[in-house]
């Protein structure tokens, strides 16, 4: 892996900015979700799910993990695996989301700029594949939509140094039945067997993991790549609106009818409209939530991405004029003192 940040940004461990990197590159139904449980059932219920993204603590020198039980590059027939090297040091989060989408191609629409770039690269070795992703002007230019205005920090402050806590972005994905653990800075996908089911699986796969680090260790960020809850759900409730205009002709023809029996049925009917009722009530509200956490991500990004510097410029010269500046900046080096190291992401 290089060390040089090749002009690709640092950007944040977060769902919204997962989302709209994904959806701005032009792949359709597809939004990332924060876990906080390895549950399967929690897992099954997000369906479906078509990959996970784990940050983790980078350790320098650390062997793949489980090399005793999963086995590395040409060692195993990962050759249906889209897999490729990470070339550039900050570029792993936007890889590990393609190692998602890449991979689940007959599953999701990835649009005319992953489709284009999948077809190019899917007959080069992955060293030539990271290279190609890192050298895409629209995928680097979607990754750097999130850059940071912060005029006055040069890109050697920027960049981790030795002293930094650095953490890093894998992938884990189903392909073929197997599951894969998919790591940019390793030589190839990591086999960790076939499985029946997947959901099932991953857990036990990251939490070893997690147990290979010093129990104080607990900065881990799980997220799943998921299809878009709002589609999914108001395709249940237009197939639910279907069922309730089918159950009402039902319904209506059974009044019409004065025997005992018709009358009994139009009870039971009307018992399943209103069940059905309840239930399409629940999936609105579930679609209303769903909206306004999408339009909470684009507030927030929109924060992420805005230039604070001259606001703060104005509010520091009014300081200085008020004579209160100062103060202000020996409060800042007092607090300096306590505050954590900086936690990089070796993106």
């Amino acid at each position: 892996m290089g060390s040089e940040n090749g002009n690709w940004c640092l950007i944040e461990s977060d769902p919204g900015v997962f989302t709209e990197l994904i959806q701005n590159m032009g792949v359709k139904d597809v939004q990332v979700e924060e876990l906080y449980s390895l549950d399967a059932e929690s897992l099954r219920a997000m369906a479906p799910v078509y990959g996970l993204i784990f940050l983790f603590k980078w350790q320098p020198g650390a062997e793949p993990h489980s090399a005793s039980s999963a086995s590395s590059g040409s060692g195993s027939d990962s050759s249906g695996v889209y897999f490729a090297r990470q070339i550039i040091q900050n570029a792993c989060a936007t890889q590990a989301i393609l190692a998602v989408l890449l991979n689940q191609a007959g599953s999701i629409e990835l649009g005319e700029t992953l489709g284009g770039f999948r077809e190019f690269s899917m007959d080069l070795p992955p060293d030539m594949r990271g290279l190609a992703m890192t050298n895409s002007d629209r995928i680097r230019d979607v990754h750097n939509s999130f850059v940071r205005p912060e005029s006055f920090i040069s890109e050697e402050r920027r960049a981790a140094t030795k002293d930094d806590d650095v953490f890093h972005f894998v992938s884990y994905v189903p392909v073929a039945g197997r599951l894969y653990e998919l790591d940019g800075l390793q030589d190839g996908p990591i086999d960790h067997g076939a499985t029946d089911d997947w959901l099932e699986a991953v857990g036990g796969v990251i939490q070893k993991r997690m147990a290979e680090y010093s129990q104080s260790e607990i900065r881990f960020n799980l997220m799943a790549v998921i299809g878009d809850r709002r589609k999914i759900l108001s395709d249940r409730i237009s197939a639910m609106d279907a069922d309730i205009s089918r159950l009402m002709e039902r319904l209506q023809a059974l009044r019409l009818d004065s025997r005992a029996e018709s009358l009994e049925e139009a009870t039971r009917v009307e018992t399943q409209l209103g069940q059905l009722s309840t239930e399409r009530a629940g999936l609105e509200h579930m679609v209303e939530q769903e909206n306004d956490k999408f339009a909470r991500y684009r507030f927030d990004n929109a924060l992420r991405k805005h230039n604070f510097i001259p606001l703060v410029y104005r509010l520091v010269r009014g300081m200085a004029e008020k004579g209160a500046l100062q103060a202000a900046i020996q409060q800042a080096e007092e607090a300096a003192k306590t505050r954590p190291r900086r936690e990089a992401v070796l993106d």
